[in-house]
């Protein structure tokens, strides 16, 4: 195995880590947070409706 590697592939290396690897595993995260809060609100939504129904009404 090769120790010494060229800078331009150590470079290669790096930003396919942050492009590859970094960058889809932030956004993951981000799209898991955001579907949380929807989940979230929608849940409060549906008590607040709930609590607050006019009599009479299917919802």
């Amino acid at each position: 195995m090769v120790l010494a590697i060229s800078n331009a592939l150590a470079i290669d290396i790096g930003l396919i880590g942050v492009f590859f690897v970094l960058f889809p595993a932030i956004v993951t995260v981000l799209l898991i947070i955001a579907g949380a809060g929807v989940y979230v609100e929608k849940q409060q939504n549906d008590a607040y409706l709930e609590e607050h129904r006019i009599p009479g009404s299917d919802r």
